[in-house]
């Protein structure tokens, strides 16, 4: 009679035992907010099941309730399964569209900055959109060759830029060096110092490299220094009237104003190359010091532009004035 009990009691025993996990199973499954977490717990409790000795009737009501736990995990699985796909591709219907859009702006496009900036924005959208991987990758490949577009056009320009400007620093650099040698030999002061200003009329706007201007923009101001030092003299020897000292003024003031110029024109392009630097660093997600660093001299070179456009500013306006005066008769001069 007690080898006939025995297992019995071991089974009802087991019975309760499994009922108590599988309620805490299934709690601990409804509280999860990841479905494939919640999946793991009821394969966890379906785990107990085996080799454990029960009566049929409660292994089946027990096991019967895990199933239509396991069918409705697996339910909502597929579910968000079916969204995600739904979602998907949505998402790489658009932006394949875009991607497209943006290729099309790196062929026919020659405003590098802008169009860079329009594939650096595909690129963040691609990288937030849920996709699969397959069609993440062929975005991305996409995308990349409008990238490799654009660069290999702004190379095809940088080099037609560096053809002109050799072309242009042969040419301005013969007139310079013709203007030096009037300047120093020439007493037609007044003619000089006009083709002085028409050689320094010729830097503005036209494409040179920056050592080129450099050098030939220092050459001119060797040649206007030369000829302001022999007007000095002229005028201690000679004592030429008012009016001539303050040509020799105004032209000072050209110079000023073009040398300041040609200096924030430098400063503007070394601030463009730095907010380049900066958009890479930005576009690659890392945050470093290197970027604090780029920041602090972007910054500084703001304030030095504002610093200088402020100086020219100041200097057109007692150009204007003194031109002004020149202009008006003899007699009205004090």
């Amino acid at each position: 009679m007690e080898a006939d009990k025995n297992p019995e009691e071991e089974s009802t025993l087991n019975y309760i035992s499994l009922k108590e996990t599988l309620k805490l199973g299934l709690a601990r499954a409804g509280q999860s907010k990841d479905l494939r977490e919640a999946k793991g717990y009821l394969i966890e409790i379906q785990s107990h099941f085996k080799g454990l000795k029960l009566r049929r009737e409660d292994r089946e009501e027990l096991y019967t309730k895990l199933q239509n736990a396991f069918a409705e995990v697996n339910a909502k699985i597929e579910d968000e399964r079916l969204e995600f796909e739904y979602e998907a591709l949505a998402n790489y219907a658009d932006l394949k569209a875009t991607v497209a859009e943006g290729s099309s702006l790196a062929v026919k496009s020659r405003d590098f900055r802008a169009t860079w900036d329009f594939l650096i924005g595909i690129q963040n959208r691609i990288k937030a959109a849920k996709l699969f991987r397959e069609q993440r990758e062929e975005l991305f490949t996409g995308l990349q060759d409008a990238f490799t577009t654009v660069k290999s056009w702004r190379d095809e320009e940088r080099q037609t830029f560096e053809n002109e400007a050799q072309q242009n620093y042969l040419r301005l650099k013969a007139l310079v060096e013709k203007g030096l040698i009037q300047a120093e030999e020439t007493h037609e002061y007044k003619d000089t110092r006009e083709y002085l200003k028409k050689i320094q009329a010729e830097f503005k706007g036209i494409k040179m490299a920056h050592e080129q201007r450099e050098e030939l923009y220092s050459r001119l101001q060797t040649a206007f220094d030369i000829l302001g030092k022999r007007l000095d003299e002229f005028f201690r020897n000679k004592k030429k009237n008012w009016s001539v000292k303050m040509q020799y003024k105004l032209s000072q003031f050209e110079v000023e104003i073009f040398e300041l110029s040609e200096a924030l024109k430098k400063e503007q392009e070394y601030l463009s190359d730095l907010e380049d630097q900066l958009d890479i660093i930005v576009s690659a997600g890392r945050e470093s010091s290197a970027k604090i660093g780029l920041e602090a001299r972007i910054g500084s070179a703001q304030r030095s532009i504002e610093r200088k456009q402020k100086q020219i500013l100041s200097l057109e306006m007692e150009r204007n004035e003194l031109q002004v005066r020149l202009e008006q008769p003899d007699d009205d001069r004090e």
